[in-house]
């Protein structure tokens, strides 16, 4: 197996393992939103990349030290929109809905994230035939996403008690309330802009006898550390907000920070799993890996979906609208893949 092949079965299990990271939120009904999902940040974004950038990246800070002001003030920047987009991420399905929500971000964040690397760093690319199935393999994944979408609003329609309209009661205009998914599909490709745009770092890290599959591990400590600051301060306005800091004593909630911390450990793991792909799959990895990390993410949040009741009794005609854009996401994969050849 040649090592763009190998890159691409990394981005499948990444997808995989990022898909059912949420599952552990299921079982922890007693805390709110902003309970769970700080102990994942702080596991996912804090702990957990810089312990495994001190193991698998030789002299840490020396890299730091050695490297250019310019590289790591670009991965602090991106580390600080990606902690944006995924609150906005959060405001936008509140405001307009889980399906039309997920379709508007990632939509927009599969786009850029592929399309932005190839455009910037590789423009001869695009009049090729390589360029052309890439930009093919994309717009399948985007229909497909589109397609989920639909599927996602007719359960919606199904499940809606008689009566009860579907409008989001967030309140203000139709407008508004697109903005925070638009900005969170534009700011979610900066995980992809570290790793496209974190060349020199990554140079460093071999240079002090990081490994190949590792090295990208030096982009993840800084850039998860700047994501963390506006995400965790946005949980502490809930925390004040909602008045649920006190939850974290709640008797019986004691194994809901297990739940926090296997959420964090497949998240986390995903995260270097597709930077180790991208680093297998050298200057193509950004514009090749993301589309498939992506689109793998959603058929298994899908799959999970599937498996825990979200779907029962929504009836035939959403199950395979949802069916019929997983066909489009895997034709889309399969054309990406085929376009690393």
């Amino acid at each position: 197996m040649g090592d763009v092949a190998f890159g691409v079965v990394l981005s499948l299990i990444a997808g995989i393992i990022n898909g059912s990271f949420a599952a552990p939120t299921k079982y922890s009904r007693l805390w709110k939103w902003e309970n769970i999902w700080a102990v994942w940040a702080i596991v996912a974004l804090f702990i957990l990349p810089w312990t495994f950038g001190f193991l698998t990246i030789p002299d840490l800070f020396s890299v730091y030290a050695d490297a250019e002001l310019r590289p790591l003030l670009l991965l602090v920047g991106f580390g600080i929109g990606n902690g944006l987009a995924q609150i906005c991420f959060g405001l936008g399905l509140a405001a307009i809905g889980l399906s039309l929500g997920f379709a508007i971000a990632i939509g927009i964040s599969t786009a850029l994230g592929s399309l932005g690397p190839l455009v910037i760093l590789h423009p001869e690319l695009i009049p090729t035939a390589k360029g052309m199935t890439i930009i093919g393999g994309v717009i399948l994944i985007l229909v497909g996403i589109v397609v989920c979408a639909v599927a996602g609003r007719m359960k919606e329609a199904a499940l809606q008690p008689a009566g009860v309209s579907q409008q989001s009661s967030s309140g203000g205009g139709s407008g508004k309330k697109f903005i925070y998914s638009i900005l969170a599909g534009i700011l979610s490709p900066t995980t992809n802009f570290a790793l496209a745009f974190g060349g020199p770092l990554l140079a460093h890290a071999a240079d002090h006898g990081a490994k190949e599959m590792f090295k990208a591990n030096v982009l993840w400590p800084p850039f998860l550390a700047a994501t963390l600051v506006p995400y965790l301060a946005y949980c502490a306005f809930l925390w004040r907000k909602n008045g649920s800091f006190k939850l974290y004593s709640l008797p019986g909630t004691g194994h809901y920070w297990v739940l926090g911390l296997v959420m964090g450990l497949l998240w986390t793991g995903s995260l270097y799993m597709f930077g180790a792909s991208a680093t297998y799959m050298s200057t193509m990895g950004p514009i090749l890996g993301w589309p498939l990390f992506m689109s793998i993410i959603i058929i298994t949040s899908n799959v999970w979906g599937f498996a825990t009741g979200e779907w029962k009794g929504a009836g035939s005609k959403p199950v395979s609208f949802m069916l019929g854009g997983i066909v489009f996401l895997i034709l889309g994969f399969c054309t990406l893949a085929l376009a690393s050849r």
